[in-house]
């Protein structure tokens, strides 16, 4: 059974070396107290054992058997993010593929949340506070295992990519968005292989699919759309514009070569109840690649009110559009698949 660093019922008040208590120094007549008490702490407690290739050993402190294991394995998950931070936070990204230190902090946070297959409690203790625990993390599993889903985790990945060698700049980003989880997911299991001690795997598969993350996003800075619009539409041309901007796109409003063209086009009734004045504005996009095939299209039904006037009314229907490209970073809202 999986066992999850995080998953820790309560916080648990640790003694340490008999000195201090929830994080609150004794005085001279505690630490006497503490100090016989912790002359009484079984050694396996006080002085656990190494690390070695072969293991992890760590104790841990809880009011139940459960809590206090589960303590001990984030003490062990601690110390690969150490590890981690070690070895790769300092890299640079280059040419070369090397990481950033922003990805690899990012997902070096994640290694708290490490889940560990063959956990074995080797030693059990009662004490005052409840039960203290000595647990034993086989590292070859663990290492055999952190393979198994990276190659799992890979696979769509690597179709992906294979797929779009010689596809346009659209299709691979569109192809590589899609499996941006993945990608993230392949390079946390790269920085888990590091911790482990497999480091070699580990930082080759770190670099390589941090670098693909880092194509997918130069992809998006490659990708130009001519926005095309009747210039009574040019508040929502705009609108599309900024949206674009937003994913790191660029934009144009005129023909421009290898540029998708992005069609907007617009239906507006205008009706009035009362004083009030309301438009329902149906925005319709269709996008097009470079080579003239249709590969999008998408429609947006909105409205907008106004006290005084329908042009007013208009311009509360086009922040309602502006809103809804605002909620999504992928293309889904111009009719592309996520």
């Amino acid at each position: 059974m999986r066992e999850n660093a995080l998953d820790v019922a309560k916080p648990v008040r640790r003694r340490v070396l008999g000195v201090v208590l929830g994080g609150a120094v004794w005085g001279p007549i505690a630490f006497t107290a503490a100090c016989a008490q912790a002359q009484n702490l079984p050694g396996w407690f006080t002085n656990p054992p190494p690390d070695t290739a072969e293991a992890w050993f760590a104790v841990g402190e809880g009011p139940d058997p459960e809590t206090a294991r589960r303590m001990a394995l984030r003490a062990v998950a601690a110390r690969m993010r150490s590890a981690i931070e070690g070895k790769v936070t300092s890299d640079v990204t280059d040419a070369n593929g090397r990481v950033t230190r922003r990805d690899s902090v990012k997902v070096s946070e994640e290694v708290l949340k490490t889940e560990f297959t063959k956990v074995d409690v080797v030693n059990t203790a009662r004490t005052s506070q409840g039960v203290m625990v000595q647990v034993r993390v086989d590292r070859p599993a663990f290492i055999r295992d952190t393979l198994a889903q990276l190659e799992v985790a890979s696979k769509p990945v690597l179709e992906a990519e294979a797929s779009v060698q010689a596809a346009s700049t659209l299709d691979q980003y569109l192809a590589l968005k899609r499996v941006l989880p993945d990608i993230d997911k392949v390079a946390n299991f790269g920085l888990l292989l590091v911790g482990a001690g497999d480091e070699a795997t580990g930082r080759q598969t770190f670099a390589r699919f941090s670098a693909l993350k880092q194509r997918t996003e130069s992809l998006a800075t490659r990708l130009v759309f001519e926005v095309r619009a009747k210039p009574e539409d040019a508040d929502i041309a705009q609108v599309v514009a900024g949206s674009l901007a937003d994913r790191g796109m660029r934009s144009a409003t005129r023909p421009t070569a290898g540029a998708a063209v992005l069609a907007v086009e617009t239906t507006q009734r205008e009706v009035t109840l009362g004083t009030d004045k309301m438009v329902r504005l149906v925005v319709r996009f269709s996008v097009t690649d470079d080579q003239g095939r249709a590969v999008a299209s998408r429609e947006h039904q909105l409205s907008g009110a106004s006290r005084f006037d329908h042009k007013g009314a208009r311009e509360a229907a086009v922040t309602a559009l502006a809103n809804t490209l605002r909620r999504s970073t992928s293309l889904a809202p111009f009719g592309f698949k996520d």
